[in-house]
């Protein structure tokens, strides 16, 4: 029984009859929110393998929450002040949850531009491959689960945005043909040590 019923009984503030059947009550109400708590623990470690449904699951973790708050409110209501003890540890485990998935909603969103990013650079000679990929990824966002090349007002997919990019900035690849003739294709015949001002060079 909880300690507060206990105390309540012992004062003879209430008889056996009502502490008993609050705590029944209260137990019972627990038991629901608490499978509920487990239930979205071992989701979470799911979602941790299938980025894929985090979004989802992030939106009805959401619903879930507004639950709580609705039962919350109604113990303050009826003056249950250990349930409302137990439901607001309850929803502050959730919310750690909510944060979490926002977490490795951070990370997915992060991996698919560097994965679509890397593989679009690959097919490009590129003189320094990794200080590009920094660059270039500020024109690069994530919409509707697929990565886009941000052009000014225009929004083109990547595969054109590297096309266009690499049209204006010709400099940043390394230069064809023979080498040993003398030419010079602007960031170096080396085709090392690829700067910033090359990077912003037109």
């Amino acid at each position: 029984m909880f300690k507060k019923l206990s105390e309540l009984l012992e004062a003879g503030k209430i008889d056996k009859d009502a502490a008993e059947e609050l705590d029944s009550e209260i137990a019972i109400a627990l038991k629901e929110k608490n499978d509920e708590a487990a239930k979205w623990r071992v989701k979470y470690n799911d979602l941790n393998k299938n980025f894929e449904s985090v979004s989802q699951a992030k939106e009805d973790l959401e619903g879930k929450l507004a639950n709580f708050d609705e039962a919350i409110q109604k113990a303050k209501d009826e003056g249950k002040s250990e349930l409302v003890k137990e439901l607001e540890a309850q929803k502050s485990q959730m919310q750690e949850l909510q944060n979490n998935l926002s977490a490795i909603q951070e990370q997915n969103k992060a991996l698919k531009i560097e994965t679509a990013l890397s593989s679009g650079l690959s097919k490009y000679d590129v003189l320094d491959a990794e200080l590009v990929a920094t660059y270039v990824k500020s024109f690069v966002t994530l919409e509707d689960d697929s990565v886009k090349y941000q052009d000014g007002q225009n929004t083109l997919s990547l595969e054109d945005g590297l096309k266009k990019f690499f049209e204006s900035k010709p400099h940043l690849l390394k230069p064809q043909g023979s080498s040993g003739s003398g030419s010079s294709s602007g960031a170096g015949d080396s085709g090392e040590n690829l700067s910033v001002e090359d990077m912003y060079k037109i």
